[in-house]
Formats: C-alpha cells, structure tokens, sequence
C-alpha cells in the first residue's frame, strides 16, 4: 500500500461494533492502516421515495466530496436499501480503479450475528477491490464473484484469488 496513507472507513447509522470489526478486516485483508468516522445522524441524499430506496450512485457522489490528504480510500457503510437504475438493488458499487466506494448492510442481515459480519466484509472486500481496480472474477470462492443474491455472497469467501491478489498493491 502506500506510505503513509490510510483506507477511511465511514459509518451512517450503523452499529459501531460493526464498524469496528470492519476496520479490523480491511487491515486484515489489504494491509493497510484504518482510520474511521461514525455518524449516527441519517443521510437525505440519494432517497427514492417512489422506490423507497437510495441511490447507490448518489451516495457514491455524497461520498466522494470528502477528501484527506492521507487517504488511499474512503469506504462508506450505510443501513440503507440500494438501488442501481435497471436493477431492483445493490450490495454495493464502487468507483472502478478510483477512491470511493458504498456498501449497503441492509440486505446483508442475518440474525445468526457471525454470518452477518462476514457478509459486510466480503461486499466491503469486493467494492475496496474495485476501487483498487478490479473486475468481477470467475475463480471459485473469490471475494471478486459477482454477487446477485445472498447465496452467492455466502458462497464466495472474503479473501481475493491468486490472480487478483497480484493485482492489489503491496504493503
């Protein structure tokens, strides 16, 4: 990764213990040190009323008018429903080889609590790993699988393939 750069992870209206968890895997996964912000005031921009869903992309927009000098990243964690125009909804989207990235727990939840977490890592692994410049990946288990239903995020794991681990920069 590089020197003396952090991925930011933000939280909007999420539990802190998630955001917690999620910093620990990001640093985990791509090495790279974590800084995170948490707001609990809900966010307005991006809503659907008609869909009753926010929109992914204008979230991303939201997002991306935030700026440090140290960061590699910025990852936002929200509760909210996603929605992509031509699709019913997202887990996520991300910038494709750019800084900012979304991700949605809101369809993710499952009471057995260890399942839930490792679902929010993995969609936070896949978009982080767009924004590092990333397509889907067809390798088996591959944390790049797309990922249309929740059978198919619980059937990837939470860890990129050799292939494209070679193309994630090195700590």
């Amino acid at each position: 990764m590089s020197e003396g750069k952090f991925i930011y992870l933000a939280g909007f209206g999420i539990e802190k213990r998630i955001l917690l968890a999620t910093a620990k895997n990001i640093r985990e996964v791509f090495y790279s040190p974590v800084r995170f912000s948490y707001s609990s005031k809900p966010v307005s921009f991006g809503y659907d009323p008609v869909r009753k869903q926010y929109c992914a992309g204008k979230l991303l927009e939201y997002i991306s008018r935030v700026y440090f000098p140290d960061m590699l990243k910025l990852i936002a964690i929200f509760p909210f429903d996603l929605y992509e125009e031509g699709l019913n909804f997202v887990f996520g989207i991300a910038q494709l080889g750019g800084t900012y990235a979304v991700v949605s727990t809101y369809r993710l939840f499952d009471p057995n609590e260890r399942l839930y977490f490792e679902r929010i890592f993995k969609e936070v692994n896949h978009e982080l790993g767009h924004s590092f410049g990333l397509t889907h990946c067809k390798t088996l288990g591959c944390v790049m699988n797309f990922s249309n239903s929740l059978w198919e995020v619980d059937a990837k794991g939470r860890f990129f393939c050799e292939k494209c681990n070679k193309i994630l920069p090195k700590p």
